[in-house]
């Protein structure tokens, strides 16, 4: 049943575990890769336009980990 046990405990998908090629993942939210710069580099310096909270690192990395899966 779509990779599914079918004993319906457990929820793993095997799919997760490979890694797609890094060109690849870069076509699916192409700008995420230079978000992620921005915020890394907002921790570093001071004068960069974008703030850094939480909210948006915890945003970017679930970006990152949703076009690996997508």
């Amino acid at each position: 049943m779509a990779g599914f046990p079918t004993n319906g405990r457990s929820f793993y998908l095997a799919r997760a575990v490979l890694n797609p090629p890094t060109s690849l993942c870069k076509k699916l939210f192409p700008a995420i890769d230079e978000w992620h710069d921005r915020l890394a580099a907002k921790e570093q310096s001071p004068g960069n336009s974008i703030q850094s909270t939480v909210a948006k690192d915890a945003f970017v990395q679930v970006i990152m980990v949703f076009r690996k899966n997508f």
